[in-house]
């Protein structure tokens, strides 16, 4: 069963004038009768059967049990419990998903991979039995603003699942990093109009467990911790006991300057901030997906396609080259993110995320379809 959660009934969404489905009008390709989800034309879509009135996606089967429940305040869509909006219009009809093309990272061509929704394609569930200990490498990436990633420090934890804990940081795996004073001789290196150089440090992390949910944690004197959910290292991922991941650092200015553009103001004291990118099944952003969270929040935003300075756009209504997307000012406690969109004529869903809002930081989450740890239940 899921469990209830209130909805702000001031949005972003709502002040874009979103609203919630009502009795009204012919569903589209399914037998659901509101008005909202009437507006989704001929697009294919289910009933939900937690909200009488709302649309489901008709690849959700991924998300049943998975104990949330939608409060059925907000959007016309009931996304794995969280009310979602529709996604945007063009020429009369909802636009579809594409992949972004042009990049510089995760981008893909072809058609977008949901393959990872269908029931026969399921993630096995992890081997914790044959869990390994592995290397972490990669890069600090720098969101927006900043010319050095230096003096960042990572944590990795498991992450606790169940009860009132659930989705708290667990236990500390290895032991913290912090990335040099200067990595401008060890560096990678970037043209930068702010900088003229920008340097984003490597860093190595030893003794991560393989087939386990973990939290990886940046912070740091000019940083704003960043408490990034949905690391998942699969054995047969790793190689030569190695695996490569980039995690980010945000600096402490952009973490009001953001919400400032977005709001008109920063975000309030003990508050935070939710933020992602949303991927297909092969790890591709998607341009025109929506997302949505089940905790009041005073802003849900999408970003401008500048891959070097991304900044909020105010007139978005889905995700842009980038796949960005940011909730702000959302009090601290659990949180469950979720993201849909058009493709191939039907509304389906690109996941959902149970993390926790923390006090001034933000939490992030990128959908990249189904993962191991995410699995039905049973």
């Amino acid at each position: 069963m899921r469990s209830a959660f209130a909805l702000s009934t001031f949005s972003y969404l709502a002040v874009l004038g979103v609203v919630a489905c009502s009795s009204d009008g012919g569903g589209g390709g399914g037998t659901d009768t509101t008005s909202g989800c009437a507006a989704l034309g001929d697009v294919s879509y289910e009933a939900s059967s937690a909200c009488p009135g709302k649309c489901a996606p008709t690849n959700d089967a991924f998300c049943a049990d998975d104990g949330v429940t939608n409060s059925c305040i907000g959007g016309p869509i009931d996304n794995c419990g969280v009310s979602t909006a529709l996604p945007p219009k063009s020429g009369g009809k909802p636009v579809e998903l594409t992949r972004s093309a042009d990049v510089k990272e995760y981008a893909g061509s072809g058609a977008p991979d949901l393959s990872c929704f269908d029931a026969a394609n399921f993630p096995g569930a992890p081997d914790t039995a044959n869990s390994k200990l592995v290397k972490l490498t990669g890069t600090v990436k720098i969101f927006s603003h900043g010319c050095e990633s230096k003096n960042l420090t990572i944590e990795i934890h498991k992450v606790l699942r169940g009860g009132a804990d659930d989705g708290s940081p667990g236990e500390l795996v290895g032991k913290s990093v912090t990335t040099p004073a200067t990595c401008k001789d060890i560096g990678v290196a970037e043209e930068n109009k702010e900088c003229g150089t920008r340097y984003e440090c490597p860093y190595e992390y030893a003794d991560v467990p393989t087939e386990t949910e973990l939290l990886v944690i940046t912070d740091g004197n000019i940083w704003a911790p960043i408490f990034e959910y949905g690391l998942f290292i699969s054995n047969g991922e790793v190689k030569n006991d190695t695996y490569t991941k980039d995690v980010r650092a945000l600096a402490s200015d952009d973490y009001q300057l953001i919400p400032q553009v977005a709001l008109g103001k920063t975000v309030t004291a003990g508050h935070g901030a939710i933020a992602g990118e949303v991927h297909d099944c092969g790890d591709v952003r998607l341009v025109d997906a929506v997302v949505d969270v089940d905790q009041p929040k005073f802003s849900l935003s999408y970003f401008t396609d500048n891959e070097d300075n991304p900044l909020p756009d105010i007139d978005a209504r889905s995700t842009s080259s980038l796949g960005l997307y940011s909730a702000l000012d959302v009090a601290p406690g659990p949180v469950t993110i979720a993201a849909a969109g058009v493709f191939g004529g039907k509304l389906v869903s690109l996941g959902y995320f149970k993390g926790r809002v923390f006090p001034d930081a933000v939490t992030s989450f990128t959908f990249r379809g189904l993962k191991a740890f995410q699995l039905p239940a049973k």
